[in-house]
């Protein structure tokens, strides 16, 4: 699946895993923030996901000598692409602490960011997910807490400017969260098939059936280098990774079927199934992405058989040949 090598052999209380693909830069500077990090205790294993720019080059003992805050440093080149969540998955497996802390790499940590979320999770073990409140790239809120609605599919971020407590209960915290290593053990790990998008709320909602709680912090701080316009454009609708066109719709829907009431699965499925392929093809429309709309409609399709059958169909390799 991969080779692997290291540098250094204890380990910390926490286990910072970063999946990476042909970003060096970004990688490189959220490795700097993370190494900068006031929380000493920790270990950095790296999932380079097949890469072809300077990542494939890079080693642990490179980093090590860069980055000295890490008690160990392991990196796992992967022989092929295996998308993010099966190189979630890989990290998870090779943690071995107490908490794995999962870091997108196109993500700025704030200097107290691990610190906050450890001592919550120390002091509040109901919680087994637990996440920062997340920036822009142009440094202004994004989200403090997300919730689903299962009768219409769409999920919100919400972002409060004076938030009045410590923590926020979330449906899901994408992008950058610590997950207690035992939540693994009960609940298994991250769906394979899901393979982008929506795969942390259903890691959450299937956590919660085993008493784990999420949340997200505001005292906690990430910046996710992304800017606010993407949302609405080729590259924040999948674009960027055509799959992710493909699981919007696809797994919308199946976090409706695994998780939702019978009368909220009815509903969604009647009014709303079909409005989220139509509006993102409206959108997508003027930049002449005929390429995505088949995506999002197929998605649509399979994720209405998953609704109806419970069988999970996976189309994509198919669509990207």
């Amino acid at each position: 699946m991969g080779r692997k090598n290291s540098a250094g052999k204890g380990a910390g209380t926490v286990s910072v895993i970063v999946t990476t693909c042909n970003r060096f830069r970004d990688l490189m500077e959220c490795i700097k923030s993370i190494n900068s990090s006031s929380y000493k205790d920790k270990e950095l294993i790296i999932i380079d996901d097949n890469s072809a720019d300077a990542t494939k080059a890079l080693t642990g003992a490179r980093v090590k000598k860069a980055a000295k805050n890490f008690s160990a440093v392991r990196i796992v080149h992967n022989s092929q692409n295996l998308k993010m969540v099966k190189s979630r998955n890989l990290g998870a497996r090779l943690a071995r602490n107490k908490y794995v802390l999962f870091i997108d790499d196109d993500n700025v940590i704030g200097r107290d960011m691990i610190r906050v979320l450890v001592e919550f999770a120390d002091a509040n073990t109901a919680y087994g997910i637990i996440g920062p409140s997340m920036y822009y790239g142009n440094g202004r809120l994004y989200m403090n807490y997300q919730t689903i609605n299962f009768y219409t599919g769409k999920t919100r971020g919400t972002a409060l400017k004076n938030p009045e407590k410590d923590h926020y209960d979330t449906a899901g915290v994408p992008n950058v969260f610590m997950i207690r290593n035992e939540v693994f053990g009960k609940s298994g790990y991250f769906d394979e098939q899901l393979v982008q998008t929506f795969t942390e709320p259903d890691f959450s909602l299937k956590a919660a059936k085993y008493g784990f709680k999420s949340c997200m912090l505001p005292a906690a701080k990430t910046i996710h280098k992304v800017q606010e316009e993407d949302n609405f454009t080729p590259r924040g609708l999948g674009g960027q990774f055509r799959q992710k066109a493909y699981c919007l719709m696809r797994n919308r829907t199946l976090i409706i079927a695994r998780y939702g009431a019978w009368h909220q699965k009815l509903i969604y499925g009647i009014f709303f199934s079909w409005f989220w392929p139509l509006v993102y093809s409206a959108l997508m429309l003027k930049f002449m992405r005929f390429d995505l709309m088949k995506l999002y409609w197929t998605g649509f399709k399979d994720g209405i058989v998953y609704l109806l059958t419970g069988k999970l169909k996976n189309s994509l390799e198919e669509l990207l040949k």
